[in-house]
């Protein structure tokens, strides 16, 4: 389990976001408004971005090469590795050295050509062929999380892949490059980028993106189940489930196969506020979007054609999911069970809309609950979607394109 990270919330934004809904006669837009301008103050940022005009100044200054909101906060979101952020996994195992004088290992029979053997967890995926050959008929593909045996075979890149009850599956070559010992995790890497993003005035402002996986700031599990009754939440701040990248998605088949979790540094602290109140209440939350990359958003848009519900790209800003300032979620309760919501995630009908008169009372409740505590942490919303939320200030990160499944991974230790 990595570091939990300590909790400092300011009391002045407590009082702010309390403020701000105070009123419950206000329209949504209203409170959406007002909570994010107390969050915005109560952060000390309004010398950095006046929230209603000036926040060109935070970009085009560059005021973020030198600003980190969570270290004015006072929430130390330390790093759990002291790896550089460009290391990645292939770099960073390297087999141990074996001594000259050390006898050859006294093994017969069909593993002869043995000489170690490992337990070890698959951090990405791993092809399995049905023999040591790259000729040879691939069996199967290992998914991220699968704990194997790996035995590597004297002078050769593959090696022998065992079930934990010793079953033979297959062989992959260079296996060692995609397992890690059963202490240790693995994160994405991305450099901060900088660059021109378009307005809905298809005019363009100075941004940066700045992505960052969420593993590796909080306790998170990566699971695709729908019952999570078996698991301990009590120390999990995110249950990460990247519905995009399952069949399970509303054109039937993946946009990517890694269940990686990317937002953008900025949100970190607004997302741990809203881990942290939703955890008082004995809910967790359950990440099924986040980052998506901007050719995933234009496939996707493709396919529904109706911009509410999946942004076209090429209109005004586009979406905000390619700027990594937004997320589709939902809450486990404390029995590990998904609470009752409007629609199943990602239901692209009128059903799915806050405003629909057809949902139960128990579900608009739970969405409204939802809603609320978002709200106090300093995010916004749209009515098309009760999953949707994002940043109030999207404007000035920029849309980026990274193929999920090729970004660099980075080893830590639990």
């Amino acid at each position: 389990m990595k570091k939990r990270i300590p909790i400092l919330l300011l009391s002045v934004l407590l009082a702010g976001m309390t403020l701000a809904l105070s009123s419950c006669a206000r329209d949504p837009g209203e409170v959406v408004t007002g909570t994010a301008e107390s969050v915005m103050n109560a952060l000390h940022l309004a010398d950095k971005v006046n929230f209603h005009t000036e926040s060109w100044y935070f970009a085009e200054n560059r005021v973020f090469e030198q600003y980190d909101p969570a270290k004015e906060m006072g929430i130390p979101f330390e790093r759990v590795s002291d790896i550089e952020a460009d290391e990645d996994a292939e770099t960073l195992w390297q087999p141990e050295p074996v001594p000259e004088d050390v006898p050859e290992p006294n093994i017969t029979g069909s593993r002869a050509a043995d000489v170690g053997s490992f337990l070890m967890r698959v951090y990405d995926s791993m092809t399995l062929h049905a023999s040591p050959d790259d000729a040879s008929a691939v069996k199967d593909t290992l998914s991220a999380g699968t704990v194997v045996e790996l035995r590597e075979r004297a002078d050769s890149p593959w090696a022998e892949i065992f079930s934990e009850s010793g079953e033979s599956l297959g062989f992959a070559k260079d296996g060692f490059l995609h397992a890690i010992g059963e202490n240790c995790g693995v994160y994405a890497t991305l450099p901060i980028e900088y660059g021109l993003a378009k307005t809905n005035q298809e005019t363009y402002v100075q941004a940066y993106s700045h992505l960052v996986d969420v593993r590796q700031y909080f306790n998170t599990v990566e699971t695709y189940a729908e019952d999570f009754s078996d698991l301990d939440l009590s120390n999990v701040d995110f249950v990460i489930s990247m519905k995009l990248s399952t069949d399970g998605t509303s054109i039937g088949e993946s946009f990517y196969h890694r269940n990686l979790c990317l937002l953008q540094y900025d949100l970190l602290p607004m997302m741990k506020a809203a881990a942290e109140r939703f955890k008082q209440d004995g809910y967790t939350i359950i990440i099924y979007d986040a980052y998506r990359p901007t050719s995933v958003q234009q496939r996707w848009f493709d396919v529904i054609r109706v911009h509410k519900w999946v942004a076209d790209p090429k209109i005004g800003m586009g979406g905000v999911h390619d700027r990594g300032t937004a997320v589709d979620i939902s809450l486990i309760d404390s029995a590990g069970h998904l609470v009752e919501m409007p629609t199943p995630m990602h239901t692209f009908t009128e059903a799915s809309d806050r405003r629909s008169t057809i949902m139960s009372q128990t579900a608009r409740a739970n969405m409204d609950y939802m809603l609320g505590v978002m709200l106090e942490c300093g995010f916004t919303y749209i009515q098309s979607e009760w999953w949707h939320f994002q940043d109030v200030n999207t404007l000035y990160y920029l849309p980026t394109d990274h193929p999920i499944d090729d970004i660099p991974l980075a080893v830590f230790e639990d």
